[in-house]
């Protein structure tokens, strides 16, 4: 009889393993249990009237070889290469990202004047604990006031001060995606200002469709290889017996049995009253009758007075994510307030306001705007979240796995490195944990 593995949450990690276990094993039985009605999780793309919106600024980069044989492997042929092109929104004008010298020497002198102050009063030798002590001692507190503070409040809904180290391990990291570029303290930034290494990070987008085709792809083969995929399922938790896994709770279909269970979806499902915590993202999706002036694929905002986070612009990545001569915006905003949950239509008179200030858009091209809430966008790093991981028993034949499962705050190359790695029986080790 074929071992039953069921796998919760079709999102890239969740597909990756569904996709090599049962390409490569015939003695067992993969069931894959979503709650959305398509694969992809926050890879997921919406589609309006012609428009092609994915869930921010999704694409896949890395130098991992194995990572990179399995992405050409299931696009096959049906992908575009294309180059980086990011922006960060700094001191009321647009800028390169990551910073180049002709970016940062359009920012007004006290801020530069005290930044090289900087260099000579760090400490990096004290013991460090939190976001806001990584920061200031890599960056000094002139860059962490005028920028990391007030983005990190508003991006989390948390102080610098109550995150976790790790926070700044991941998410500055993540931000330069190129490891050519090294942005690890204040001395690299402003070396790399002066004597600029040739960066030039390239990208692999689905040449039809948006990020999710990838993940339909992945789906495609699992149901060819006589997988399972269950739609509109929502997985609850796990059953045991005797110490052991036995099934998947569901809140609609029952019990899914299963002898072994890799659980990509938010692990506070499994463990709600552990305290594990996740952002929730707003996406604002806005077409546009005609093309704006946005040369960048996304751009950061960090400005406590503008609402958005991040803009992704999809022409950018592929011309015919709009019609001919349209273009379009997904504007990014974290969920800190229920009202905002409960009818996003509030803030679309401010929205549109700011929008305009960044020259973003002019509000008479708007064609629609379509709102969307994805939950469980970011693991939240508080203090205390090592401990939470490390305190959790799990039963056996239950592993934890991708960026909601394990909560881990990854790019998806390394969520498809872990499970490449699962599926093959190796070790995968997360990096900035380091």
């Amino acid at each position: 009889m074929s071992r039953k593995i069921v796998i919760a949450g079709a999102g890239v990690s969740g597909l990756t393993l569904a996709e090599r276990l049962t390409a490569s094993r015939k003695d067992i039985s993969v069931t894959v249990l979503e709650s959305e009605n398509c694969p992809g999780g926050l890879a997921r793309t919406f589609e309006r009237d012609g428009f092609l919106f994915d869930i921010g600024p999704h694409r896949f980069h890395t130098s991992d070889s194995t990572v990179r044989e399995y992405l050409l492997e299931i696009l096959g042929n049906d992908y575009v290469t294309i180059s980086r092109s990011s922006n960060v929104y700094m001191a009321g004008k647009y800028r390169s990202w990551p910073l180049t010298m002709k970016s940062v020497a359009g920012l007004p002198l006290p801020v530069l004047f005290r930044s090289f102050l900087d260099l000579f009063s760090r400490n990096s030798k004290e013991q460090l604990s939190t976001f806001a002590d990584y920061v200031i001692s890599k960056y000094g507190k002139n860059l962490y006031n005028y920028f990391f503070r007030g983005y990190t409040k508003k991006f989390t809904g948390c102080s610098a001060g109550e995150l976790h180290i790790d926070w700044a391990e991941a998410g500055v990291n993540r931000a330069v995606i190129d490891k050519n570029v090294d942005a690890g303290d204040l001395f690299s930034l402003l070396k790399g200002l002066l004597i600029p290494r040739p960066v030039s990070t390239m990208f692999y987008y689905p040449s039809f469709g948006g990020i999710q085709t990838f993940c339909e792809k992945q789906a495609e083969r699992i149901q060819k290889n006589d997988g399972r995929i269950m739609y509109g399922c929502r997985a609850l938790g796990v059953e045991t017996s005797n110490g052991k896994v036995s099934g998947v709770k569901t809140a609609d279909m029952g019990v899914i049995p299963a002898d072994h269970v890799y659980w990509s979806a938010p692990v506070s499902i499994l463990f709600p009253d552990a305290g594990f915590r996740f952002m929730d993202t707003l996406l604002c999706n806005i077409a546009l009758s005609k093309e704006q002036n946005n040369n960048y694929q996304w751009c950061y905002f960090g400005q406590e007075d503008i609402l958005f986070n991040r803009l992704t612009v999809p022409r950018n990545f592929r011309t015919d994510a709009v019609p001919e001569s349209a273009d379009s915006l997904i504007v990014e905003i974290t969920l800190n307030n229920p009202e905002q949950r409960n009818d996003p239509e509030i803030l679309k008179d401010r929205m549109i306001d700011e929008l305009e200030r960044v020259e973003a858009l002019s509000a008479s091209d708007i064609i629609f705007m379509d709102w969307r809430i994805v939950s469980g966008t970011y693991p939240l790093y508080d203090l205390e979240y090592r401990n939470r991981l490390s305190a959790l028993v799990l039963p056996e034949g239950l592993e934890l796995t991708g960026r909601c499962g394990s909560f881990w705050y990854n790019n998806m190359d390394h969520s498809i490195g872990e499970a490449l790695a699962i599926s093959s029986g190796k070790a995968f080790t997360k990096d900035f944990w380091k």
